[in-house]
């Protein structure tokens, strides 16, 4: 409770700059009666979204022998559909900026309907096998419905399923040959990395374009996690590991001078990976490791809670 903020309501209420409709709901609110359970519900409503997903894996698996296939994949698909019916009617027109959400369920139900279509396609393929040895490609199709559904509904949690997706089909198509999976460690991390460069120039284009801008954050977080966890995984090689550190640290500047707080967590973590595989190669003895990986974390740490005072000062 404020108790200038009280007194201000109050006064303001007096003088007639706010109606009586206006002083009644903040004063609660400025005096701590009424409280915003906005974040906890949209919370409740993702885990519900997800286990409900998981509940529908669990009854399918457990119902395989009495359940037909085309039964499982018709109830599925009809759920599936249920929920995109829904978020069909309730919509917001299309719009290339932000648009508001009509209710406050919207978000996960598509979600829903994403995830139950996933899953039933996932179902069909590997019942039926419709692609055969190009079963990978309902990756590449299902990533492409996402992305269109993310644009439509203007969802970004859809939007980042898609490229996740999209990026899946890439690792999936450079390790398959001749519809056998074989492991080809270098043709998957150089895909993840093509992918990374391209969803990071993704969003700039929609930056540059101002379609669907506020999908950029997005786009940008997926890429540069695909270009650096891909970087880390050939950190056994000295390549690698030096275009690990120089990326991570490039990131790092340029989020730092763009107040992009979790861009700039991703790079200082990436450099920091780099620099201590260096730094295990060059010390001797574990004493001096430790102080090393000891001395280096804390420093981390008091850098990004201070780089985080100074991105919200600079938000506020």
């Amino acid at each position: 409770m404020n108790p200038d903020v009280v007194a201000g309501i109050s006064t303001l209420d007096r003088e007639g700059i706010l109606s009586q409709q206006q002083a009644d709901f903040l004063r609660p609110i400025a005096e701590g009666r009424r409280l915003s359970v906005h974040g906890e519900l949209r919370f409740l409503l993702y885990v519900g979204v997800l286990l409900l997903t998981a509940g529908v894996g669990a009854l399918v698996e457990q119902n395989l022998d009495d359940i037909s296939p085309v039964a499982i994949a018709l109830g599925i698909g009809i759920a599936a559909t249920s929920c995109l019916a829904w978020v069909q009617r309730k919509a917001p027109p299309f719009s290339w900026g932000p648009a508001a959400s009509t209710h406050l369920a919207f978000d996960y139900v598509l979600l829903l309907g994403v995830l139950l279509a996933s899953a039933d396609i996932a179902y069909v393929e590997a019942q039926f096998t419709p692609l055969g040895d190009h079963w990978s490609w309902h990756l590449f199709w299902m990533s492409l419905f996402m992305a269109g559904l993310a644009l439509r509904y203007d969802s970004r949690v859809v939007f980042s399923l898609a490229l996740s997706t999209f990026s899946a089909w890439r690792g999936i198509s450079a390790s398959t040959l001749g519809g056998n999976l074989l492991w080809s460690p270098g043709a998957t991390r150089t895909n993840a990395i093509i992918c990374g460069v391209v969803f990071v120039l993704l969003g700039h284009a929609l930056l540059h374009w101002n379609k669907k801008s506020h999908f950029e954050p997005v786009a940008s977080f997926v890429g540069w996690l695909l270009i650096l966890t891909s970087l880390f995984s050939g950190s056994d090689e000295a390549l690698f590991r030096f275009a690990l550190l120089m990326a991570g640290s490039g990131l790092a500047v340029h989020a730092y001078a763009r107040r992009r707080f979790w861009l700039f967590v991703m790079g200082v973590f990436a450099a920091y990976a780099g620099m201590s595989i260096f730094a295990v190669e060059a010390l001797d003895g574990e004493v001096t490791i430790f102080v090393w990986f000891l001395v280096t974390s804390l420093a981390s740490v008091f850098g990004l809670t201070r780089a985080y005072r100074i991105f919200s000062e600079a938000t506020s």
